[in-house]
Formats: structure tokens, sequence, C-alpha cells
């Protein structure tokens, strides 16, 4: 039975936080190659084309730069934010450069982008662990939410994987959907169906509360559909602390950081790496400092991201995997 390469970092992470960080360097970074989408999910600023950064790609330069300042920490990667990275031009070159430099590496994926010939590059260069996203449980719920794009195409890739993956020890695959609605039948069926295929199979709750239809540019009955959906959303809405800004940077395409995974539009941008490194941001930031404070506080309403967007969120979902 395979194990995940990261659960030992994950047990760190969400094991609680401290008032001060010891590290000298994050202990893991999620990282942005691009915040480009080719699909269009409701629950998503990104897909549902809310959000009011620009939309850009990585450039080299940057990344090298990335790569190579945290080369001599290990610091594990995961290639995750508010994009598709298959969509980079570059990715299999950027995974490859963190690989060259034994880094550990992550990859979420809607998956529709990895062929045959895709899924043998990946193998080859030993990734070590790939989620696969879903949502809903079935051809209906993830329509639905992923607004005209099939379920049953996305259970063939994971399928095709499982079968070149074979018997080799990578990478870990993990298959993870978040409902709204959907009943306790409906998600053991998703499960039985995946759990064949991959490593692990987990169910989340879709959490709508950060976006209404009137923010989004969907055709109409895309924002009928999400209206519908957040009335009958499951997720509990409670603020809890978080590890984030205590173990973990969030770097986006362009070179700015970000305290928290769940920053869509830099409400809470930390840094910038054009104008300094990431070890200075880490150590340094005054900004990165007081969101510390905050939510070793508990002043979760003072945070910039809360008060604009997120006064419903649960802050304190566990980064590593859906429970």
């Amino acid at each position: 039975m395979r194990s995940n390469p990261f659960e030992s970092i994950y047990q760190s992470l969400n094991s609680g936080i401290s008032e001060t960080t010891s590290h000298d360097m994050p202990m893991i970074i999620d990282i942005e190659i691009t915040n480009a989408c080719n699909f269009s999910c409701l629950f998503c600023h990104t897909g549902a084309k809310a959000s009011k950064r620009a939309t850009g790609f990585m450039p080299k330069e940057l990344y090298e730069r990335i790569i190579n300042e945290i080369a001599p920490f290990r610091i594990p990667l995961r290639f995750i934010r508010w994009g598709e990275p298959t969509l980079h031009k570059g990715f299999f070159e950027y995974l490859n450069m963190a690989k060259d430099k034994n880094l550990m590496c992550h990859i979420n994926t809607n998956g529709s982008l990895l062929d045959k010939d895709e899924i043998n590059k990946l193998l080859e260069m030993k990734l070590d662990s790939l989620k696969f996203s879903f949502q809903g449980t079935d051809e209906k719920t993830y329509n639905e939410m992923r607004y005209g794009k099939s379920f049953t195409k996305l259970v063939n890739t994971v399928k095709l994987f499982s079968e070149l993956r074979g018997s080799l020890a990578y990478p870990y695959l993990h298959a993870s959907t978040t409902v709204t609605y959907e009943t306790d039948e409906m998600i053991q069926s998703f499960k039985d169906l995946l759990a064949p295929y991959c490593d692990l199979v987990t169910v989340g709750h879709t959490n709508l509360s950060h976006i209404t239809s009137d923010q989004t540019r969907l055709p109409k009955g895309a924002r009928k559909i999400l209206d519908d959906l957040k009335c009958a959303e499951s997720i509990e809405k409670r603020y809890k602390t978080c590890n984030e800004v205590y173990d973990k940077l969030s770097i986006n395409w362009d070179g700015t950081v970000s305290a928290c995974c769940g920053d869509y539009d830099n409400y809470m941008i930390v840094g910038d790496l054009s104008r300094t490194s990431i070890q200075d941001i880490w150590k340094n930031s005054e900004k990165l400092k007081l969101y510390r404070s905050l939510l070793s506080e508990y002043r979760h309403s003072e945070l910039p991201l809360c008060k604009t967007c997120y006064d419903t969120m649960d802050l304190r979902v566990p980064i590593s995997r859906e429970q």
C-alpha cells in the first residue's frame, strides 16, 4: 500500500499553531504558475470570472529564482492555487526543474489535459503526488458545479493514470470532491467508484458563501444553478485558527506572495519577489507578522480577506486534505 509522501508535513501543519514560528523558511510552498483555467466552475472566482486580478503565467526567470532559493532548504512544492497548472506551456519543464533539485512536488488538477503521453511524462519524472479535483458525485452534480464538463471523462482519466502507473511507487493518487446536497448513498457510490484506482478518496463540503451570482460573468443558466446550490449548501460556517501564516506561503504567478491559500484577489499580500526574497518575506514582512498576531488572538474580522469577502468562511479547513 502506498503512503502519501506529504503526510508527515501535513500532520505537522495541521497539529496546531504557535504564537511564533521557529522556521527559517516555510515548511511548504504553494505555487501558482498560472491563474488561468479552462473550466467555468460555479464555486471558484477564477472559473466564475469573478476575480479582479490580472490573469497570467509565471515567467521562467521568476520560477528559476524561486527554485534556486528553496532548493537548499528542500522545501516541498504544491502546484495549486487559482488556476489549472497544466495550462502553462512550461508546466513539464518547470516540474522537471523542481525534481532535478530533489524537491518533492504535488499537483492539483482538473485532469482535462492529461492524455496518455502526458501521464507517462509525469511517471518518468517520478512526480510525488497528484490530486484529481472532482465536484459532486456523479455526472449530474459534477456538471452543475463544473457547468458543461464531463464527470465520466475525468473518471476515465483517473483509471488510465492508475493503469499506466501499475506497480510504480509514485505518484500517490488522490481523488477529491466536495458536495452540497448529495446523499450519503451518492457519496458512498463516488467513493466506491474511485477507490480501486486511487490511494485516497475524500469528500468535503462545497463552500459557496464567498461568491454570489452577481459577482460572476457566467451565463444566466449557470447563475441560476449557483443561486439554487447556495440555498442547499451544507458547509458549517465558523471561525477557527489557521496554520497558514506560521508554516507556509502562497506565491502567485506574478511573484506576489500571499499569507492565505484562499486569497483569490490579493487581499493579504505580504511581499513581492520582484523586490525581495522568500526568506526576507518570511522573516521580516510586517504584514505577515500582523496576520500571525491577529489569528493567534482569534481576531479574524480584522483580516483583510475576512472583512472583504470571507466573513462567514471557515479559515481553518486543514490544507492537507478533506475529512
